[in-house]
């Protein structure tokens, strides 16, 4: 085994609690579940558990930690495409997650899984309309926003302000859209978007 990489043994143990997780969590409040009740639903030792995880909330963190690096990929596939097919291929692959999006939201844990999304953003410049930022940016930053803005601070406080907004625009429709079932088909949805802009 390479250095850095995990031990499968560790790595299906953690899938195990994370999946036992997400399957208690659709059953009952978040708050509600314990340790001693993951384990024996997952299957999994308490000191297996406490191997890898120090609460419940730790492995909720690693399930969003892994749903946005899945993300991360999914995005930089369609990177070259255009921005209504980016679109359409961001809601196609939160569809995925619609329940647990919704799971979330309705034990007012939607920030765990928001905050690492926003955190993401800054690599993945083409999930915003072209003309969004500041003059002075490239509307095509391949390795994500620069740390710096061309003039100093003030721009990027700007850059900051319009990320912020972009991105909390798409994640209420995200939101809005899997509330009502993700009904509307994810290449309608990007469409209307882009007649928006």
């Amino acid at each position: 085994m390479k250095k850095g990489q995990s031990h499968p043994a560790s790595a299906l143990s953690q899938k195990l609690l994370a999946d036992g997780l997400l399957s208690l969590l659709a059953q009952k409040p978040f708050r509600e579940i314990t340790i001693k009740e993951l384990c024996a639903h997952s299957d999994i030792a308490r000191r297996t558990f406490y191997r890898h995880f120090s609460s419940v909330e730790d492995v909720m963190a690693y399930v969003v930690s892994h749903i946005i690096e899945k993300f991360k990929e999914h995005m930089l596939l369609v990177q070259k495409e255009a921005y209504p097919a980016i679109l359409a291929s961001y809601f196609a692959f939160w569809k995925d997650y619609a329940s647990l999006l919704e799971l979330l939201n309705k034990n007012n844990l939607a920030h765990l899984i928001f905050i690492s999304y926003m955190q993401s953003l800054p690599g993945l410049p083409w999930l915003f309309p072209p003309g969004s930022f500041p003059d002075g940016f490239s509307d095509s930053f391949p390795g994500g926003f620069p740390r710096e803005a061309p003039g100093g601070r003030e721009d990027m406080e700007v850059l900051n302000c319009r990320l912020s907004y972009h991105s909390g625009g798409l994640w209420s429709v995200l939101t809005y859209w899997c509330v009502n079932g993700c009904i509307q088909p994810a290449e309608k949805l990007a469409q209307t978007l882009c007649g928006m802009l």
